[in-house]
């Protein structure tokens, strides 16, 4: 009886320190004090320099004249324009090469696709190469390539380099004079469907021969 009434007797917990749960409960209130404080310190540290720089904090700036030009920009912007409207300009720019960005690649990759298909040896081949040299290079050395290695070594916009049709290359880019829709423009589109007239009538005597 004694022996049975001893198993019947319930463990003792021990003390608080020993449970798991209370010492995790512990530990998580100590991290979040800790974290509570870092991020108070900080906060006071920025705005006592802040303050000590005469720098005003918010965003009451974008309100202030920007002083910049950008090149290119959807809207109208000058360089009185404020900051709000200069981060408007850059965020319509980004998603303005985005779009073209997009839309290229699948332009390219679909013609590129096209051509490794092609009955064509030298066609076939080229796009292959084409294929196996950008597979796996990573977009942004691209475009450090194309801005360090040829961008970098063009003339500066005074030295231009003048090609036909009144157009020029320099390090800002590529310009050519804008198409004007003007008397005798028609003839343009005339040539365009004589041009795929005659292609379409030499692919269909090649097919025939």
């Amino acid at each position: 009886m004694a022996s049975q009434e001893i198993l019947r007797e319930e463990p003792s917990r021990g003390s608080f320190i020993n449970d798991p749960k209370i010492r995790g409960i512990f530990f998580q209130a100590v991290v979040v004090i800790v974290l509570v404080a870092l991020v108070w310190w900080i906060a006071q540290n920025v705005i006592a320099n802040l303050t000590r720089l005469r720098i005003a904090s918010g965003f009451g700036f974008l309100n202030s004249r920007a002083g910049f030009d950008i090149s290119e920009s959807a809207i109208a912007y000058s360089s009185d324009s404020t900051y709000g409207r200069a981060i408007l300009v850059g965020f319509l720019n980004t998603v303005i090469v985005a779009v073209a960005g997009i839309i290229t690649a699948t332009l390219i990759g679909f013609i590129i696709g096209i051509g490794r298909l092609s009955h064509n040896w030298l066609i076939r081949k080229i796009c292959t190469v084409y294929v196996e040299v950008f597979r796996n290079i990573p977009p942004l050395l691209v475009i450090f390539f194309w801005y360090s290695g040829v961008l970098a070594v063009l003339p500066p916009p005074r030295e231009s380099i003048n090609l036909p049709f009144s157009s020029f290359l320099n390090q800002r880019g590529f310009y050519f004079p804008r198409a004007v829709w003007g008397d005798g423009s028609w003839l343009i589109l005339v040539a365009l469907l004589l041009g795929i007239a005659m292609a379409w009538f030499v692919a269909r005597k090649a097919r025939q021969r």
